[in-house]
């Protein structure tokens, strides 16, 4: 059976991510674009074969030929647009954060739940080959108990409606989310966070767009994680994960081939890259669980716990003290 999906969103994410993505995988049928402007949506269109474009998302919502739609508009409208599809009975893939707040989060998945249909949040490092790696390798002893964990994730401001706090959440929500999801995936839960940073960049309005954090897990080890839109426009987008255990030492970035490196027992270990990539596997993951029902390695929960932790380092930016994320409601 062919699935028709209808694409909400002509940004970056629609266009670099999930559109070459969604145009080479068997079963699926790109049935309609929305974008604003719409002459976005149309050289989308253009360029992967949709033939319908429209600049009213709810035609695409209420159209009931289309069975998944993907949700890669502006944070803003997460939580409108996804509670209209989820009343429309569609399958909905959903871009990073899930909202802006955890109580918009929790009455989405609430919604999720009582909808009936399948909700995914697409928090792709859950999905990316070397962190999958490094998080099997991890789960598995091989560097021991994790103490010490470093993640950075580094760019130059994306500008835009990103600007304004109240529209994206600054960068610990916006970006830095993807390694506080994969860092709760993988070491649990955070009792604590301290973090200080502010605006920085002279792109930002209000958004802080740099941030430097440490966590403390419930389990004892200690993460330190920094996230900056405030980089210079030339400097290339920069991610690293170090994680350091009883054993051994174990780092990935993103300027090294996506090759994983550990220092284990005195020993050197270096795994090859891997081709296919996490877009790629984040949608075959959720196609998998509309045909075949098997559940993908994210629950809609987990992403508004990620926010949770996002929004406690802008708490404890604003008020300066250190944030126990429960009080994030």
């Amino acid at each position: 059976m062919v699935l028709k999906v209808g694409i909400l969103g002509s940004g970056f994410a629609a266009r670099e991510l999930h559109l070459p993505v969604l145009s080479r995988i068997d079963g699926i049928e790109l049935s309609a674009i929305f974008g604003i402007p719409y002459e976005d949506a149309l050289l989308l269109a253009r360029r992967f074969n949709i033939p319908k474009v429209t600049d009213d998302w709810r035609s695409i919502i209420n159209d009931s030929s289309i069975d998944i739609v993907l949700i890669a508009t502006p944070t803003y409208t997460h939580k409108a647009i996804a509670e209209e599809a989820i009343k429309a009975g569609k399958d909905v893939m959903l871009e990073k954060p899930i909202t802006l707040t955890v109580k918009d989060g929790e009455e989405l998945v609430k919604a999720y739940e009582a909808g009936g249909i399948k909700l995914m949040v697409a928090h792709c490092l859950r999905f990316w080959p070397e962190y999958v790696r490094a998080r099997e390798l991890i789960m598995a002893g091989r560097v021991g108990e994790p103490r010490v964990i470093r993640a950075y994730r580094l760019s130059s401001h994306p500008g835009r409606w990103f600007r304004f706090q109240e529209l994206s959440g600054g960068v610990a929500v916006d970006m830095s989310i993807h390694d506080l999801d994969y860092l709760r995936w993988t070491f649990g839960g955070v009792k604590r966070v301290y973090a200080i940073g502010g605006i920085y960049s002279s792109e930002s309005a209000t958004s802080i767009d740099h941030f430097m954090a440490t966590l403390e897990f419930d389990n004892g080890a200690v993460a330190y994680v920094e996230g900056s839109w405030a980089m210079p426009r030339n400097y290339p987008f920069t991610t690293y994960f170090e994680v350091s255990g009883t054993n051994g030492l174990m780092a990935v970035d993103n300027q090294s081939t996506a090759t994983v490196e550990a220092y284990i027992n005195n020993s050197y270990y270096r795994y090859s890259p891997m081709m296919k990539d996490a877009y790629y596997l984040e949608w075959i993951a959720f196609l998998n669980w509309v045909n075949k029902g098997v559940k993908p390695p994210i629950e809609p929960h987990d992403a508004v716990e990620a926010l949770r932790l996002a929004l406690s380092i802008n708490k404890s930016i604003m008020e300066g003290r250190v944030v126990n994320p429960s009080e994030v409601k």
